[in-house]
């Protein structure tokens, strides 16, 4: 009997995903699951933890904000950041982590936030960079890791003894791997920059195709208003006819697999880029000279 209730145990708290149901779409393109947290997901300690551990390996202060994350005030994540529990709490990206605009005037007023916008700060490469410094830092084992959650969290015996022998361990491993081996190519390629991402991710990662050495860094565009440009060639390379192929895509590149992708939460996301307004300029406009534009 003792066996059959540790079996249900373990079957109820590791065998399936259990993504966070949204009502809004808004809510939903922010911090929705498109599927990766089961394949690319960071447990969410060890994501809360790093920037407290190694603030020395971010661009400057500000944790997350720093890589240009954009970060609602009050949420538990950054935008573009989700969190999934699968069997222990998962956190990975979707679609608004690279498609979310912010502008402000000056460096204290707060960010007006514009979804469906190219995000012009958010550096997916300098976040990747990050996790590999940390994951290859000897000071990444668990008596520091679970030291720093101690901070801040209680854990219980059980998940203390899941992230001390088995997620801080394997972390450590899987990153160091992507470094070494997915994500080595990077080396020999320009930076990104702020508000670019790269297509080769897909292609040698995803696709594990052969290494040609394309330079396939490329801005983040904006994906609102996506009804007004059915029929148009998508992506960098021109490849997807219709608007779900490149959303199926991103998702893949991001993490998902194909057994992951959340097929019916990404045709949500679909369907409302489709009529999802352009944003409106947000600062006053002098009319006269606009007209004198015009002419």
């Amino acid at each position: 009997m003792p066996l059959v209730v540790i079996g249900i145990y373990l079957l109820q708290r590791f065998g399936g995903d259990t993504p966070v149901d949204y009502a809004s779409n808004e809510e939903h393109f922010k911090y929705g699951s498109i599927g990766a947290e089961r394949e690319a997901g960071m447990p969410y300690w060890i994501f809360y933890v790093l920037p407290r551990m190694f603030p020395e390996k971010l661009p400057g202060p500000g944790g997350y904000t720093s890589l240009g994350a954009a970060w609602e005030e009050g949420q538990e994540l950054p935008i573009g950041f989700t969190k999934m529990t699968i069997g222990f709490p998962r956190v990975a990206v979707n679609c608004a982590a690279c498609h979310t605009s912010t502008v402000r005037t000056t460096p204290k007023e707060k960010p007006m936030m514009f979804l469906g916008g190219p995000s012009s700060r958010f550096m997916p490469q300098a976040y990747l960079r990050f996790l590999f410094a940390c994951a290859s830092d000897p000071r990444f084992n668990a008596d520091n890791v679970l030291k720093e959650i101690d901070r801040i969290y209680k854990l219980s015996w059980l998940d203390r003894a899941l992230y001390r022998y088995l997620l801080i361990p394997q972390t450590k491993k899987t990153l160091i791997k992507q470094q070494t081996e997915d994500y080595t190519w990077m080396n020999s390629r320009p930076d990104w920059g702020p508000g670019r991402t790269d297509m080769n991710p897909f292609q040698l990662v995803v696709m594990k195709l052969p290494d040609n050495h394309t330079i396939g860094s490329t801005d983040m565009m904006a994906i609102w208003n996506q009804r007004a440009h059915e029929g148009f060639l998508r992506h960098s390379d021109g490849l997807n006819s219709t608007l779900i192929e490149p959303v199926l895509s991103a998702a893949l590149a991001a993490g998902a697999t194909r057994d992951s992708l959340d097929v019916e939460g990404l045709r949500r996301v679909n369907q409302w880029l489709l009529d999802l307004p352009p944003a409106k300029y947000p600062y006053f406009v002098d009319q006269n000279l606009a007209s004198r534009g015009d002419e």
